[in-house]
Protein backbone atom coordinates (compact mmCIF):
# COMPACT_ATOMS: atom_id res chain seq x y z
CA UNK A 1 0.00 0.00 0.00
CA UNK A 2 2.93 2.38 0.65
CA UNK A 3 4.14 1.61 -2.69
CA UNK A 4 0.98 2.40 -4.84
CA UNK A 5 0.86 5.60 -2.25
CA UNK A 6 3.79 6.76 -3.45
CA UNK A 7 2.86 5.98 -7.08
CA UNK A 8 -0.43 8.21 -6.46
CA UNK A 9 1.55 10.77 -5.24
CA UNK A 10 4.31 10.83 -7.99
CA UNK A 11 1.79 10.68 -10.89
CA UNK A 12 -0.63 14.09 -9.20
CA UNK A 13 3.29 15.83 -8.81
CA UNK A 14 3.86 15.04 -12.40
CA UNK A 15 0.48 16.09 -13.33
CA UNK A 16 0.53 19.15 -11.36
CA UNK A 17 3.79 20.01 -13.10
CA UNK A 18 2.81 19.74 -16.46
CA UNK A 19 -0.67 20.88 -16.72
CA UNK A 20 -0.98 23.35 -14.07
CA UNK A 21 1.89 25.86 -14.27
CA UNK A 22 -0.51 28.84 -14.56
CA UNK A 23 -1.90 27.59 -11.34
CA UNK A 24 -1.27 29.33 -8.26
CA UNK A 25 -1.43 25.08 -7.24
CA UNK A 26 1.17 23.68 -9.10
CA UNK A 27 4.18 23.85 -7.50
CA UNK A 28 2.86 23.80 -3.85
CA UNK A 29 1.40 20.97 -4.59
CA UNK A 30 3.92 19.25 -6.13
CA UNK A 31 5.79 19.46 -3.34
CA UNK A 32 3.58 17.95 -1.27
CA UNK A 33 3.46 15.36 -3.35
CA UNK A 34 7.18 14.45 -3.80
CA UNK A 35 7.29 14.72 -0.02
CA UNK A 36 4.46 12.43 0.80
CA UNK A 37 5.95 10.19 -2.15
CA UNK A 38 9.60 10.27 0.21
CA UNK A 39 7.24 9.39 3.35
CA UNK A 40 5.47 6.78 1.85
CA UNK A 41 8.94 5.31 0.56
CA UNK A 42 11.24 5.93 3.64
CA UNK A 43 7.66 3.98 5.62
CA UNK A 44 8.17 1.08 2.75
CA UNK A 45 11.71 0.77 3.24
CA UNK A 46 12.25 0.72 6.94
CA UNK A 47 9.15 -2.01 7.08
CA UNK A 48 10.62 -4.15 4.40
CA UNK A 49 14.73 -3.31 5.07
CA UNK A 50 14.63 -2.18 8.86
CA UNK A 51 17.39 0.15 8.87
CA UNK A 52 16.91 3.18 10.94
CA UNK A 53 18.32 5.80 8.38
CA UNK A 54 14.90 5.05 6.93
CA UNK A 55 12.31 5.96 9.87
CA UNK A 56 14.57 9.24 10.36
CA UNK A 57 13.74 10.18 6.80
CA UNK A 58 9.78 8.90 7.41
CA UNK A 59 9.76 11.55 10.21
CA UNK A 60 11.25 14.62 8.33
CA UNK A 61 8.93 13.86 5.28
CA UNK A 62 6.32 13.80 7.93
CA UNK A 63 7.47 16.83 9.62
CA UNK A 64 7.45 18.73 6.66
CA UNK A 65 3.85 18.08 5.33
CA UNK A 66 1.70 20.57 7.68
CA UNK A 67 3.46 24.03 6.14
CA UNK A 68 3.12 21.97 2.59
CA UNK A 69 -0.51 21.10 3.36
CA UNK A 70 -1.53 25.03 4.94
CA UNK A 71 0.24 26.37 1.63
CA UNK A 72 -1.65 24.27 -0.95
CA UNK A 73 -4.82 25.00 1.01
CA UNK A 74 -4.29 28.87 1.36
CA UNK A 75 -3.19 29.10 -2.54
CA UNK A 76 -6.73 27.39 -3.62
CA UNK A 77 -8.85 29.52 -1.67
CA UNK A 78 -6.82 32.59 -2.48
CA UNK A 79 -5.86 33.52 1.35
CA UNK A 80 -1.70 33.09 0.52
CA UNK A 81 -1.02 36.32 0.92
CA UNK A 82 -3.80 37.63 3.33
CA UNK A 83 -2.28 34.71 6.01
CA UNK A 84 1.59 35.01 5.61
CA UNK A 85 2.22 35.51 9.17
CA UNK A 86 0.41 32.21 9.82
CA UNK A 87 2.52 30.45 6.78
CA UNK A 88 6.11 31.43 8.51
CA UNK A 89 4.91 30.61 12.26
CA UNK A 90 4.17 26.97 10.64
CA UNK A 91 7.20 26.73 8.37
CA UNK A 92 9.25 27.32 10.95
CA UNK A 93 7.83 25.24 13.33
CA UNK A 94 7.49 22.43 11.20
CA UNK A 95 10.78 23.14 9.33
CA UNK A 96 12.81 23.21 12.92
CA UNK A 97 11.11 20.17 13.70
CA UNK A 98 12.08 17.82 10.45
CA UNK A 99 15.62 19.95 10.52
CA UNK A 100 15.93 18.43 14.30
CA UNK A 101 14.49 14.62 13.17
CA UNK A 102 17.90 14.79 10.39
CA UNK A 103 19.74 15.12 13.02
CA UNK A 104 18.92 11.17 13.81
CA UNK A 105 20.91 10.13 10.55
CA UNK A 106 24.36 10.61 12.56
CA UNK A 107 22.70 10.48 16.39
CA UNK A 108 21.52 7.04 17.59
CA UNK A 109 19.69 8.93 20.40
CA UNK A 110 17.90 10.86 18.04
CA UNK A 111 17.29 8.95 15.64
CA UNK A 112 15.76 6.51 18.83
CA UNK A 113 13.25 10.37 19.48
CA UNK A 114 12.04 10.23 16.59
CA UNK A 115 10.37 6.99 17.04
CA UNK A 116 9.11 7.76 20.46
CA UNK A 117 6.13 9.52 22.41
CA UNK A 118 8.10 12.99 22.89
CA UNK A 119 8.60 13.24 19.08
CA UNK A 120 4.60 12.59 18.13
CA UNK A 121 3.33 14.41 20.83
CA UNK A 122 5.58 17.33 19.88
CA UNK A 123 4.16 17.12 16.47
CA UNK A 124 0.62 16.80 16.85
CA UNK A 125 0.80 19.72 19.17
CA UNK A 126 1.39 21.67 16.33
CA UNK A 127 -0.66 19.66 13.45
CA UNK A 128 -3.51 19.43 15.50
CA UNK A 129 -4.55 23.08 15.54
CA UNK A 130 -3.04 23.56 11.63
CA UNK A 131 -5.62 20.79 10.62
CA UNK A 132 -8.42 22.53 11.61
CA UNK A 133 -7.57 25.95 10.97
CA UNK A 134 -7.34 24.50 6.95
CA UNK A 135 -10.81 22.65 7.16
CA UNK A 136 -12.00 25.98 8.63
CA UNK A 137 -10.64 27.95 5.87
CA UNK A 138 -12.00 25.28 3.25
CA UNK A 139 -15.65 25.05 5.17
CA UNK A 140 -15.92 29.03 4.65
CA UNK A 141 -14.70 28.87 1.40
CA UNK A 142 -17.76 26.50 0.46
CA UNK A 143 -20.06 28.94 2.16
CA UNK A 144 -19.19 31.84 0.28
CA UNK A 145 -18.77 29.88 -2.98
CA UNK A 146 -21.45 30.12 -5.91
CA UNK A 147 -20.16 28.80 -8.62
CA UNK A 148 -21.09 24.95 -9.14
CA UNK A 149 -17.47 24.35 -10.26
CA UNK A 150 -15.97 25.72 -7.84
CA UNK A 151 -18.04 24.27 -4.96
CA UNK A 152 -17.06 20.38 -6.39
CA UNK A 153 -13.43 21.59 -6.28
CA UNK A 154 -14.25 23.11 -2.37
CA UNK A 155 -15.86 19.95 -1.96
CA UNK A 156 -13.36 17.44 -3.46
CA UNK A 157 -10.31 19.49 -1.50
CA UNK A 158 -11.89 19.35 2.02
CA UNK A 159 -12.79 15.28 1.32
CA UNK A 160 -9.09 14.56 0.54
CA UNK A 161 -7.82 17.04 3.43
CA UNK A 162 -10.18 15.11 5.38
CA UNK A 163 -9.24 11.33 4.61
CA UNK A 164 -6.18 12.20 4.26
CA UNK A 165 -5.34 14.03 6.86
CA UNK A 166 -7.22 11.66 9.87
CA UNK A 167 -5.77 8.59 8.39
CA UNK A 168 -1.96 10.10 8.39
CA UNK A 169 -2.51 11.00 11.63
CA UNK A 170 -3.28 7.71 13.07
CA UNK A 171 0.16 6.54 12.37
CA UNK A 172 1.94 9.17 14.30
CA UNK A 173 -1.15 8.69 17.33
CA UNK A 174 0.33 5.05 17.43
CA UNK A 175 3.97 6.15 18.88
CA UNK A 176 1.44 7.15 21.87
CA UNK A 177 0.36 3.98 22.99
CA UNK A 178 -2.92 4.41 21.05
CA UNK A 179 -4.26 0.97 19.61
CA UNK A 180 -4.80 2.02 16.19
CA UNK A 181 -3.51 0.53 12.62
CA UNK A 182 -1.31 1.86 10.07
CA UNK A 183 -3.58 4.21 7.62
CA UNK A 184 -1.50 6.97 6.48
CA UNK A 185 -0.78 5.34 3.19
CA UNK A 186 -4.38 3.90 2.95
CA UNK A 187 -5.48 7.84 3.28
CA UNK A 188 -2.88 9.77 0.96
CA UNK A 189 -3.94 7.15 -1.58
CA UNK A 190 -7.34 8.24 -1.43
CA UNK A 191 -6.41 12.20 -0.99
CA UNK A 192 -4.51 11.79 -4.09
CA UNK A 193 -7.08 9.97 -5.96
CA UNK A 194 -9.28 12.62 -5.24
CA UNK A 195 -7.22 15.24 -6.10
CA UNK A 196 -6.47 13.71 -9.78
CA UNK A 197 -10.37 13.46 -9.99
CA UNK A 198 -10.91 17.10 -9.26
CA UNK A 199 -8.06 17.88 -11.45
CA UNK A 200 -9.68 15.48 -14.92
CA UNK A 201 -13.15 16.16 -14.02
CA UNK A 202 -13.62 20.14 -12.02
CA UNK A 203 -9.66 21.95 -13.82
CA UNK A 204 -8.50 22.03 -10.31
CA UNK A 205 -5.21 23.70 -12.44
CA UNK A 206 -7.73 26.08 -14.25
CA UNK A 207 -7.48 23.79 -16.98
CA UNK A 208 -8.92 19.96 -17.73
CA UNK A 209 -5.96 17.49 -17.82
CA UNK A 210 -5.41 16.19 -21.63
CA UNK A 211 -5.10 12.58 -22.78
CA UNK A 212 -1.92 12.77 -23.81
CA UNK A 213 -0.88 14.04 -20.74
CA UNK A 214 -2.47 11.26 -18.69
CA UNK A 215 -1.05 8.72 -20.91
CA UNK A 216 2.63 10.15 -20.27
CA UNK A 217 2.33 10.71 -16.55
CA UNK A 218 1.16 7.03 -16.43
CA UNK A 219 3.92 5.60 -18.95
CA UNK A 220 6.49 7.22 -16.70
CA UNK A 221 5.46 6.20 -13.46
CA UNK A 222 4.56 2.67 -14.87
CA UNK A 223 8.54 2.68 -15.99
CA UNK A 224 9.39 4.09 -12.45
CA UNK A 225 7.27 1.24 -10.34
CA UNK A 226 8.62 -1.73 -12.60
CA UNK A 227 12.42 0.23 -11.81
CA UNK A 228 11.38 -0.33 -8.05
CA UNK A 229 10.49 -3.85 -8.31
CA UNK A 230 13.31 -4.93 -10.53
CA UNK A 231 15.46 -2.80 -7.85
CA UNK A 232 14.33 -4.73 -4.99
CA UNK A 233 14.28 -8.10 -6.84
CA UNK A 234 17.96 -7.55 -8.16
CA UNK A 235 19.19 -6.21 -4.83
CA UNK A 236 17.54 -8.00 -2.44
CA UNK A 237 20.46 -8.89 -0.21
CA UNK A 238 22.67 -6.14 0.30
CA UNK A 239 20.54 -2.63 2.23
CA UNK A 240 23.39 -0.76 0.94
CA UNK A 241 22.90 -1.58 -2.56
CA UNK A 242 18.87 -1.04 -2.22
CA UNK A 243 19.11 2.24 -0.74
CA UNK A 244 21.78 3.35 -3.10
CA UNK A 245 20.07 2.32 -5.90
CA UNK A 246 16.65 3.43 -4.90
CA UNK A 247 17.67 7.14 -4.53
CA UNK A 248 19.16 7.46 -7.84
CA UNK A 249 15.94 5.85 -9.81
CA UNK A 250 14.42 8.45 -7.28
CA UNK A 251 16.37 11.74 -7.82
CA UNK A 252 16.38 10.73 -11.73
CA UNK A 253 12.71 11.02 -12.00
CA UNK A 254 12.24 14.36 -9.51
CA UNK A 255 14.71 15.76 -12.47
CA UNK A 256 12.90 14.62 -15.24
CA UNK A 257 9.20 16.04 -13.52
CA UNK A 258 11.20 19.41 -12.60
CA UNK A 259 12.72 19.77 -16.23
CA UNK A 260 9.63 19.28 -17.86
CA UNK A 261 7.36 21.55 -15.91
CA UNK A 262 10.58 24.51 -16.48
CA UNK A 263 10.37 23.95 -20.19
CA UNK A 264 6.98 23.80 -20.68
CA UNK A 265 6.65 26.61 -18.36
CA UNK A 266 9.57 28.57 -19.91
CA UNK A 267 7.98 27.94 -23.39
CA UNK A 268 5.32 29.16 -22.82
CA UNK A 269 6.10 32.35 -21.16
CA UNK A 270 7.85 32.93 -24.26
CA UNK A 271 5.40 32.58 -26.09
CA UNK A 272 3.01 34.99 -23.98
CA UNK A 273 6.23 37.31 -24.24
CA UNK A 274 5.96 37.68 -27.81
CA UNK A 275 1.88 38.21 -28.17
CA UNK A 276 2.40 41.38 -25.50
CA UNK A 277 5.66 42.61 -27.74
CA UNK A 278 3.77 42.32 -31.23
CA UNK A 279 0.51 43.86 -29.56
CA UNK A 280 2.32 46.69 -28.14
CA UNK A 281 4.60 47.08 -31.56
CA UNK A 282 1.00 47.05 -33.30
CA UNK A 283 -0.83 49.44 -31.10
CA UNK A 284 2.43 52.01 -31.48
CA UNK A 285 2.53 51.07 -35.20
CA UNK A 286 -1.56 51.71 -35.49
CA UNK A 287 -0.67 55.48 -33.62
CA UNK A 288 2.16 56.47 -35.28
CA UNK A 289 0.41 55.80 -38.62
CA UNK A 290 -1.59 58.68 -38.64
CA UNK A 291 0.66 61.39 -38.06
CA UNK A 292 3.51 59.80 -40.42
CA UNK A 293 0.75 60.16 -43.24
CA UNK A 294 0.10 63.05 -42.43
CA UNK A 295 3.74 64.51 -42.68
CA UNK A 296 4.46 62.16 -45.35
CA UNK A 297 1.57 64.07 -47.50
CA UNK A 298 2.55 67.49 -46.63
CA UNK A 299 6.37 66.82 -47.83
CA UNK A 300 4.99 65.56 -51.33
CA UNK A 301 3.17 68.39 -51.83
CA UNK A 302 5.95 71.20 -50.84
CA UNK A 303 8.01 69.02 -53.14
CA UNK A 304 5.69 69.59 -56.03
CA UNK A 305 5.01 73.30 -55.55
CA UNK A 306 6.84 75.87 -57.85
CA UNK A 307 6.67 79.10 -58.30
CA UNK A 308 7.00 82.03 -55.89
CA UNK A 309 3.46 84.24 -56.28
CA UNK A 310 1.90 84.42 -52.29
CA UNK A 311 -0.86 81.85 -52.88
CA UNK A 312 2.01 79.07 -54.15
CA UNK A 313 4.34 80.44 -50.49
CA UNK A 314 0.93 80.49 -48.43
CA UNK A 315 0.42 77.07 -49.34
CA UNK A 316 4.19 75.95 -48.67
CA UNK A 317 3.95 77.62 -45.19
CA UNK A 318 0.63 76.04 -44.62
CA UNK A 319 2.23 72.74 -45.12
CA UNK A 320 5.69 73.92 -43.41
CA UNK A 321 3.33 73.85 -40.25
CA UNK A 322 1.26 71.12 -41.10
CA UNK A 323 4.42 68.94 -41.14
CA UNK A 324 5.86 70.20 -37.86
CA UNK A 325 2.66 69.76 -35.73
CA UNK A 326 2.66 66.51 -37.08
CA UNK A 327 6.52 65.66 -36.03
CA UNK A 328 5.71 66.78 -32.61
CA UNK A 329 2.99 64.61 -32.28
CA UNK A 330 5.03 61.62 -33.45
CA UNK A 331 7.67 62.71 -30.92
CA UNK A 332 4.90 63.28 -28.06
CA UNK A 333 3.50 59.35 -28.62
CA UNK A 334 7.14 58.67 -28.57
CA UNK A 335 7.58 60.38 -25.24
CA UNK A 336 4.05 58.92 -23.84
CA UNK A 337 5.10 55.15 -24.53
CA UNK A 338 8.43 56.04 -23.39
CA UNK A 339 6.93 57.14 -19.87
CA UNK A 340 4.24 54.73 -19.76
CA UNK A 341 6.80 51.73 -19.71
CA UNK A 342 9.45 53.81 -16.72
CA UNK A 343 6.02 54.61 -14.45
CA UNK A 344 7.25 58.10 -14.15
CA UNK A 345 4.15 60.75 -13.66
CA UNK A 346 4.28 64.23 -14.42
CA UNK A 347 2.05 65.70 -12.65
CA UNK A 348 -1.04 68.30 -13.71
CA UNK A 349 -4.86 68.65 -12.17
CA UNK A 350 -6.94 66.31 -13.83
CA UNK A 351 -10.55 65.56 -13.32
CA UNK A 352 -10.79 61.88 -13.15
CA UNK A 353 -14.65 62.40 -14.58
CA UNK A 354 -13.47 63.69 -18.31
CA UNK A 355 -11.26 60.38 -17.77
CA UNK A 356 -13.75 58.15 -17.13
CA UNK A 357 -15.71 59.64 -20.29
CA UNK A 358 -13.21 59.32 -22.18
CA UNK A 359 -12.35 55.77 -21.87
CA UNK A 360 -16.24 54.79 -22.01
CA UNK A 361 -16.34 56.73 -25.28
CA UNK A 362 -13.14 54.70 -26.36
CA UNK A 363 -15.13 51.71 -25.94
CA UNK A 364 -18.49 53.03 -26.93
CA UNK A 365 -20.32 52.34 -23.69
CA UNK A 366 -23.87 53.84 -22.95
CA UNK A 367 -24.18 57.20 -20.99
CA UNK A 368 -25.91 55.17 -18.52
CA UNK A 369 -22.88 52.99 -17.81
CA UNK A 370 -21.42 56.16 -16.04
CA UNK A 371 -22.36 56.94 -12.40
CA UNK A 372 -20.08 60.73 -11.71
CA UNK A 373 -19.33 61.99 -8.68
CA UNK A 374 -21.30 65.64 -8.95
CA UNK A 375 -19.17 67.45 -7.32
CA UNK A 376 -16.21 66.71 -10.41
CA UNK A 377 -13.15 66.07 -8.15
CA UNK A 378 -9.69 66.21 -9.10
CA UNK A 379 -6.48 65.47 -8.20
CA UNK A 380 -2.68 65.62 -9.28
CA UNK A 381 -2.26 62.98 -11.99
CA UNK A 382 -0.06 61.89 -15.26
CA UNK A 383 -3.10 62.27 -17.61
CA UNK A 384 -1.81 59.66 -20.09
CA UNK A 385 -0.87 56.88 -17.49
CA UNK A 386 -4.14 57.12 -15.22
CA UNK A 387 -5.86 57.24 -18.46
CA UNK A 388 -4.23 53.97 -19.90
CA UNK A 389 -4.61 52.76 -16.36
CA UNK A 390 -8.33 53.34 -16.46
CA UNK A 391 -8.55 51.75 -20.32
CA UNK A 392 -6.53 48.73 -19.51
CA UNK A 393 -8.58 47.66 -16.50
CA UNK A 394 -12.08 48.95 -18.31
CA UNK A 395 -10.71 47.02 -21.84
CA UNK A 396 -10.55 43.47 -19.29
CA UNK A 397 -13.89 44.08 -17.84
CA UNK A 398 -15.21 44.64 -21.86
CA UNK A 399 -13.69 41.39 -22.76
CA UNK A 400 -14.57 39.27 -19.93
CA UNK A 401 -18.47 40.27 -20.57
CA UNK A 402 -20.49 37.94 -21.99
CA UNK A 403 -24.18 38.68 -22.04
CA UNK A 404 -25.98 40.69 -24.18
CA UNK A 405 -25.05 43.19 -27.83
CA UNK A 406 -22.85 45.53 -25.41
CA UNK A 407 -20.83 45.25 -22.69
CA UNK A 408 -22.10 45.08 -19.13
CA UNK A 409 -19.59 47.26 -17.64
CA UNK A 410 -20.22 50.40 -15.73
CA UNK A 411 -17.90 53.02 -14.93
CA UNK A 412 -18.27 54.91 -11.01
CA UNK A 413 -16.13 57.75 -9.77
CA UNK A 414 -16.53 58.86 -6.28
CA UNK A 415 -14.88 60.28 -2.63
CA UNK A 416 -13.82 57.29 -0.31
CA UNK A 417 -12.11 57.41 2.69
CA UNK A 418 -9.94 60.98 2.03
CA UNK A 419 -9.45 59.10 -1.27
CA UNK A 420 -10.75 59.37 -4.92
CA UNK A 421 -12.23 56.47 -6.63
CA UNK A 422 -12.73 55.16 -9.92
CA UNK A 423 -14.38 52.12 -9.74
CA UNK A 424 -15.40 49.87 -12.76
CA UNK A 425 -17.77 46.76 -12.35
CA UNK A 426 -18.57 44.40 -15.00
CA UNK A 427 -21.34 41.17 -14.54
CA UNK A 428 -18.80 38.47 -16.82
CA UNK A 429 -17.34 35.54 -16.45
CA UNK A 430 -15.09 36.85 -13.15
CA UNK A 431 -12.47 34.74 -11.25
CA UNK A 432 -11.73 31.82 -9.13
CA UNK A 433 -9.70 32.39 -5.47
CA UNK A 434 -6.93 31.49 -7.42
CA UNK A 435 -7.22 33.56 -10.45
CA UNK A 436 -7.42 36.34 -7.96
CA UNK A 437 -4.31 35.56 -6.03
CA UNK A 438 -2.50 36.33 -9.36
CA UNK A 439 -4.37 38.64 -10.33
CA UNK A 440 -2.09 41.56 -10.73
CA UNK A 441 0.80 39.21 -11.23
CA UNK A 442 2.74 40.23 -15.11
CA UNK A 443 2.13 37.84 -17.94
CA UNK A 444 -0.71 36.16 -15.62
CA UNK A 445 -4.25 36.18 -18.08
CA UNK A 446 -6.66 33.83 -17.64
CA UNK A 447 -7.77 34.97 -21.71
CA UNK A 448 -6.73 32.83 -24.38
CA UNK A 449 -5.68 35.93 -26.24
CA UNK A 450 -4.86 38.02 -23.43
CA UNK A 451 -1.30 39.39 -22.52
CA UNK A 452 -1.63 39.74 -18.84
CA UNK A 453 -0.27 43.33 -17.98
CA UNK A 454 -3.31 45.12 -17.82
CA UNK A 455 -4.31 44.85 -14.23
CA UNK A 456 -0.27 44.94 -13.49
CA UNK A 457 0.50 48.12 -15.63
CA UNK A 458 -2.48 49.56 -13.58
CA UNK A 459 -1.61 48.83 -10.28
CA UNK A 460 2.07 50.32 -10.94
CA UNK A 461 0.55 53.48 -12.33
CA UNK A 462 -1.80 53.41 -9.25
CA UNK A 463 1.54 53.15 -6.86
CA UNK A 464 4.00 55.73 -8.52
CA UNK A 465 0.55 58.05 -8.03
CA UNK A 466 0.34 57.08 -4.30
CA UNK A 467 -2.70 55.10 -4.50
CA UNK A 468 -3.70 51.25 -5.37
CA UNK A 469 -6.25 48.94 -6.85
CA UNK A 470 -8.57 46.60 -4.88
CA UNK A 471 -10.35 44.01 -7.01
CA UNK A 472 -13.29 41.74 -6.11
CA UNK A 473 -14.34 38.96 -8.24
CA UNK A 474 -16.06 35.61 -7.87
CA UNK A 475 -16.74 33.23 -10.59
CA UNK A 476 -19.89 33.53 -12.58
CA UNK A 477 -20.96 36.85 -11.37
CA UNK A 478 -18.32 39.28 -12.48
CA UNK A 479 -15.68 41.75 -11.41
CA UNK A 480 -15.33 45.26 -9.82
CA UNK A 481 -11.29 46.76 -10.20
CA UNK A 482 -11.46 50.23 -8.00
CA UNK A 483 -8.49 52.43 -8.48
CA UNK A 484 -7.97 54.79 -5.53
CA UNK A 485 -5.77 57.84 -5.51
CA UNK A 486 -5.27 60.43 -3.01
CA UNK A 487 -6.75 64.01 -2.75
CA UNK A 488 -3.32 65.55 -2.39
Amino acid sequence: MSLLAAIGHLSLAVTALVSGRRSALARPLAALCFVLFGWNFATLAHHVLGAPAFSVLDSAFTALSPPLVLEVVLRFVGHARRQRTARVLVWLAFGGLAAASLVGLVSKEVAAWTEGAGWAALFLAGWVPTLLFELLVLVRHLQGASDLAEKARTRTVLGALAIGATFSTSDVARDLGLPLPYLGSVGTLIAAALLMTCAVRFALFDRNVSTRTTVYVLGMIGAFVVAYLVLFRVFAGSLAAQAFVSAIVTLLVVAVARELGISLAESRERVQRLAVLGRFSAQMAHDLRSPLTALLGAVQVLEGTTGSGDAEAATKKEFLELAVAQARRISAIVDRYDRMGRIEPHLTVVRVNEIARAVARAHALPETSLRLDAADPECEADRDLLESAVENVVRNAVEATTSGERPDVSIETLHDAGALVIRVTDRGVGMDARQRERAFEDFFTTKATGSGLGLAFAKRVLIAHGGDVALESEAGRGTTVALRLPRG
